[in-house]
């Protein structure tokens, strides 16, 4: 009887127009139907807060159960506010600021946003977005992807558990590591499975993501698990990039159980201790003792399936990677403004010799050396106070995220990805100042902004930057013919050119992003690069 009643509201919620079903805000999924609501201008439907997954509560921090059918007859999907358990640090201007811990373990869920022309028989290309937040804050509802969905794609944010929830890499089969990754697997699955529903194409679907996001959009892509993908978004993260890869802490249980006043050197009474314990206090106190939390190289157990078995700078996977269409870059300082946010404290080391100690295994004698020429490189003779910062920003934006994507770069080649495109996010508006770390973002996802005051450079960089992307998660190339809007044709990258476009109110291709620096770093490398590390710690 329920099956005839779930039958007859689901017809009632599809009329027919030509023999086309359109969607509308009542879908039936695995889990039962699903209710949505339609945006206040008809562009799109939402159905927010979905859960794809369910987090074991006797062992929080290992493998997600499978989702449930929805208790209620009808699920309403309309909340996408809920995060997974976070310690948010609230910055001012340039001002590190305090922290605050928000989020529930009930948070495996994910948002999908549909445009009014979708339609069952007329499936759309799907976009699916990982967030970024060093894998330690944030969430799939940070975002509002208004602009992208109006250019005819679905779009689909997920949450991923966080921190000690998603990122402890112990000495055990029941939390091996890289659990946040995982989850974004079970989430992809999900989508495979379910987005027909809402007029999705699960043939056609694009994952990206930013900063912490990209770098998870490359672990897929290098993982040997079934790819449920076919094309990628990488903006400004590699798994190469500092602070994006750890060598995993074994004792990170036995230390948060500690902390929290239960001294154990036995990890899984450590792991019964805190799945008992309050989220909002483990989070808490992975902050507190600065608990390096992120993906690893996972040890190997009998039973358990890995996610990730190597470290970034053995990665290989031509069989996953080969012909697979890529859209990579990066802003132009991603940097700007993170001295500041330090204060004066930051320029009393020496930031180079720092930089090289944690990344290289070099001795004494070779660091000093490697320092120095950096050092050269970038300021001359000159010490090190303030009226250098721009010089330093530069620095460490090519150490941390330009030369690392560059690299990045040539091992997809190598590996025969292909069409491969290379961005570089240049606008800054009326702000005095450069295009920093995420500054993309808000013309990409502009109605996630609150202040909605938008003169029209930056409505002009909302619709490029849109249509690029959308074009992209369409057809696998973001300029397929030239417009007044993008008068420019964003060729790729090869073995032996590199291509880019700049992305400015005066949009245009150029070639070899800062070559003198990155040919710098080539060099540096081809001197140190088999000395490189994961590095132990680093400063955001």
């Amino acid at each position: 009887m329920k099956i005839l009643w779930l039958l007859s509201v689901l017809f009632a919620a599809n009329y027919v127009d030509s023999a086309n079903f359109r969607v509308d805000p009542l879908v039936l999924i695995e889990q039962g139907l699903v209710r949505g609501q339609k945006s206040k201008d008809n562009v799109y439907s939402s159905f927010l807060g979905i859960p794809y997954a369910r987090v074991d509560s006797s062992n929080p921090f290992g493998l997600a159960l499978s989702a449930t059918p929805f208790e209620e007859e009808i699920f309403d999907a309309n909340d996408g506010s809920v995060k997974c358990p976070q310690t948010q640090e609230v910055f001012g201007d340039f001002t590190r600021g305090s922290k605050r811990e928000v989020g529930q373990l009930d948070c495996l869920h994910l948002n999908i946003y549909v445009p009014t022309t979708a339609s069952t028989l007329n499936p759309l290309p799907v976009l699916v977005w990982i967030h970024g937040g060093y894998f330690n804050v944030g969430s799939g509802g940070d975002i509002d992807p208004h602009d992208l969905v109006k250019q005819g794609i679905i779009v689909v944010s997920i949450n991923y558990r966080l921190g000690p929830y998603g990122f402890m890499c112990l000495d055990t089969p029941s939390v091996p590591g890289n659990q946040g990754l995982k989850d974004q697997y079970t989430a992809l699955r999900w989508v495979s499975r379910n987005i027909r529903a809402f007029g999705g194409n699960p043939y056609n679907i694009t994952i990206g993501g930013q900063s912490a996001g990209a770098c998870s959009v490359l672990l897929h892509l290098y993982s040997d698990k079934e790819k449920l993908f076919n094309k990628a978004i990488v903006e400004s993260g590699t798994p190469q990039s500092e602070g994006m890869f750890t060598n995993g802490d074994v004792d990170a249980a036995l230390k948060l159980a500690g902390h929290l006043g239960f001294n154990t050197s036995d990890t899984q009474e450590a792991l019964t201790f805190l799945a008992g314990t309050s989220p909002h206090l483990v989070t808490a106190a992975a902050a507190d003792i600065n608990l390096q939390l992120r993906p690893c190289k996972e040890k190997s157990f009998s039973g358990v399936e890995n996610f990730v078995e190597t470290d970034p700078f053995s990665f290989s996977n031509e069989k996953n990677i080969r012909n697979t269409p890529i859209l990579i870059g990066h802003t132009s300082k991603e940097e700007y403004g993170w001295l500041k946010s330090w204060g004066e404290s930051y320029f009393k080391k020496d930031l180079f010799y720092e930089k090289l100690r944690n990344n290289f295994n070099l001795n004494e004698e070779q660091l000093t050396k490697a320092a120095d020429i950096v050092k050269h490189f970038y300021v001359g003779d000159r010490a090190l106070p303030e009226d250098v910062s721009s010089e330093l920003e530069s620095f460490i934006s090519d150490f941390k995220f330009n030369h690392p994507t560059q690299r990045m770069i040539t091992n997809l080649l190598n590996e025969k990805a292909h069409p491969l495109y290379q961005y570089e996010f240049s606008y800054v508006g009326d702000s005095a100042g450069e295009a920093a770390h995420s500054a993309e973002i808000k013309f990409l996802f502009p109605a996630s902004n609150t202040n909605n005051d938008v003169n029209d450079n930056d409505q002009l960089l909302i619709d490029r930057i849109t249509t690029l992307w959308a074009n992209f998660v369409k057809y696998g190339n973001p300029t397929p013919m030239t417009t007044e809007l993008l008068p420019v044709t964003w060729e790729p990258v090869t073995a032996n050119t590199r291509p880019y476009l700049v992305i400015d109110t005066d949009i245009k291709l150029d070639h070899r992003i800062l070559n003198s620096r990155m040919a710098f770093w080539d060099l540096f490398y081809s001197f140190y690069g088999e000395l490189t590390k994961i590095a132990p710690e680093f400063e955001i």
